[in-house]
């Protein structure tokens, strides 16, 4: 069983969130040669479970959906899906997965806990974690605890990392829309430019979020408005994303903006929504698990949380919870159209799994 080989095969077939159908006939394939039970509880998830009859249930996850980027990295097995990549190493993470249920089916006898085995689709966008989670297939198979391993550019290679409580944030899609009054621009003072109130909003949303003293993100990375040069905008949309580590710090964001939103209103007569949904919740890890594992894993500890987000974040709330960040080194950063990683730091994975495993 190799390994890379799983990982070159999985990295030239990415799909995104919800339609890894390649991906999921990939796994299933693989599992129907190994003593699992394999259940299906989405579209496009796929669930392996190892009974090795003992009492506690333990989950371990990896992602599957990989993303929008046009694969820039020349390698022999580059993505065969135009426009779409695994540019943030879930490849990896299901290679791991995959390698570490060839090596449990084996062994049963020396496994301590139940394993489940969780593919789930859709980290990317939308919180696939969440539709896992209204499945049931956790509770069915009656799971205690869930771990994750997620590659890491930028840390040492091979070394797996961890904090206790929040290590990455909570993320929120940020949407606020204007809805002003069309003129012409010669009579500008007829109508209510959403454009210009837009943009007077965007500067003082940057101003009062920096009096915030707790760590947090607030940025807005696009504004759609008008549709014609010489008129007045009668509508304009900001996006951009809100992050932080705790839900106290959520809701005080969230209320700066409903206070700036309600001060605009009044001034310029404007109706203003908001949509700040809160799908992708802060990584909380436990302190327990982390003391468990830490010389067992060989653990390192991180100094300082990450502004990156990750649906396990969801689970984390359910479930007593480790999730860790092996080092892929000076790599390319996640996200990136060159993303790459030595393969040879697959192996330090499925160790961790199984370490977990018989304990």
């Amino acid at each position: 069983m190799d390994i890379k080989r799983i990982r070159m095969d999985l990295h030239q077939i990415p799909e995104l969130g919800r339609c890894e159908v390649k991906t999921k006939d990939y796994i299933m394939k693989f599992l129907r040669t190994y003593s699992c039970t394999v259940y299906e509880p989405t579209s496009t998830g796929v669930v392996a479970y190892i009974d090795a009859g003992r009492k506690k249930t333990i989950c371990f996850r990896a992602d599957m959906d990989g993303l929008k980027i046009l694969e820039k990295t020349e390698v022999a097995y580059t993505s065969r899906h135009p426009g779409v990549m695994h540019a943030c190493g879930h490849d990896g993470h299901m290679a791991m997965l995959l390698g570490f249920i060839a090596w449990a089916c084996e062994h049963k006898s020396v496994l301590h806990k139940n394993i489940v085995c969780l593919f789930q689709p859709s980290e990317e966008e939308g919180a696939g974690a969440l539709d896992i989670l209204s499945s049931g297939i956790l509770e069915q198979l009656q799971v205690e605890e869930m771990y994750g391993i997620h590659l890491w550019p930028m840390l040492k290679t091979n070394q797996l990392y961890t904090m206790p409580a929040a290590m990455l944030a909570s993320s929120s899609e940020v949407n606020v829309e204007f809805f002003g009054k069309s003129a012409h621009a010669a009579n500008r003072q007829e109508g209510i430019d959403a454009l210009r109130i837009s943009t007077e909003f965007l500067r003082e949303c940057y101003e009062e979020f920096s009096k915030l003293t707790e760590p947090h993100l607030l940025s807005f990375g696009t504004l759609k408005a008008g549709g014609v040069r010489n008129a007045v905008a009668d509508y304009a949309r900001l996006e951009g994303t809100m992050r932080c580590y705790t839900d106290d710090v959520f809701v005080k964001m969230k209320n700066i903006l409903l206070e700036l939103i309600q001060k605009y209103e009044d001034l310029y007569k404007v109706k203003i929504l908001l949509q700040a949904n809160d799908l992708y919740k802060s990584v909380i890890n436990s302190k327990e698990l982390i003391d468990e594992y830490r010389e067992t894993l060989s653990l390192e500890s991180l100094t300082e949380p990450f502004l990156q987000a990750e649906d396990f974040g969801c689970y984390t709330r359910r479930y007593k919870s480790m999730f860790v960040l092996l080092g892929i080194g000076d790599a390319h950063l996640l996200h990136t159209d060159n993303f790459d990683f030595d393969m040879n730091i697959l192996d330090t994975g499925v160790e961790a799994y199984k370490s977990i495993a018989i304990k």
